[in-house]
């Protein structure tokens, strides 16, 4: 039987199980809405990488885009947006920047962090791989079924990473899961360690397994960017075995 996750940080669990929906009260999860030019929409999941930073996949960004909102903090009920700026683009696709992998940055139009619940997450070590084998959570938006939870609600599964390897996919490194763990929608989801550090985004499913991108191989590139699309704005890093990427674990 599924139980009640009953907790006020979700990116600070040290152990977790399978969940039922629930509604956070603190968390780095972001929901994304995209609005497109044509009048159609997309959603994805994200986290909260800076004050004002989304990380999320490249494939949910459609070329066509024309806005997003993103929903944060406490039972998601806050809300920030973006209008897509070409002047001075407010994102970055890594797989068009010379970097063949299917991550993304996305800048919100006001920063977020610390509002209403919304915490900022530290990605993994630049390299440090192992921290991303094993059990590990997948925060979603969608349930089991494939169909997406209420506005108000989250989900966390247990994906049971096996192997660093190319990505089914697309280009770049995957951590690959035994088992769907994600289904549409749940695309630039992230997944953390059981330490809170995250370590993949949610790129989709091949087979019977899903594929995330391993951070550890990206996690420069995401601070490089982070600083260029937000100066000064990226994560400072928290007390305790998480460094920044130029840094190592020792």
């Amino acid at each position: 039987m599924k139980k009640l996750l009953a907790v006020s940080c979700l990116s600070a669990l040290s152990h977790f199980a399978a969940a039922a929906p629930f509604s956070p009260q603190e968390t780095n999860y972001i929901k994304l809405d995209f609005q497109n030019q044509n009048g159609s929409r997309n959603i994805c999941g994200g986290s909260l990488v800076g004050k004002d930073l989304v990380l999320t996949a490249s494939h949910c960004i459609l070329d066509n885009w024309a806005g997003v909102t993103a929903y944060y903090g406490r039972n998601f009920e806050n809300q920030a947006s973006a209008r897509r700026d070409n002047a001075q683009p407010n994102w970055i696709k890594f797989d068009h920047h010379g970097v063949a992998v299917d991550l993304a940055l996305l800048k919100l139009s006001q920063p977020i962090a610390g509002r209403g619940g919304a915490r900022i997450v530290p990605v993994v070590a630049q390299e440090d791989c192992d921290a991303g084998i094993g059990a590990m959570q997948a925060q979603r938006r969608m349930d089991d079924q494939g169909y997406q939870l209420g506005q108000s609600l989250m989900q966390v599964s247990v994906a049971n990473i096996v192997r660093l390897g190319p990505s089914p996919l697309a280009n770049g490194v995957s951590l690959l899961a035994n088992g769907n763990v994600g289904r549409g929608g749940d695309s630039g989801s992230p997944l953390l360690s059981p330490k809170g550090v995250q370590v993949g985004v949610y790129n989709g499913n091949a087979g019977n397994a899903s594929a995330f991108a391993a951070l550890c191989k990206y996690a420069s590139n995401i601070q490089a960017w982070s600083e260029t699309l937000s100066p000064g704005g990226s994560q400072t890093p928290p007390p305790g075995d998480w460094v920044w990427p130029t840094e190592r674990r020792r």
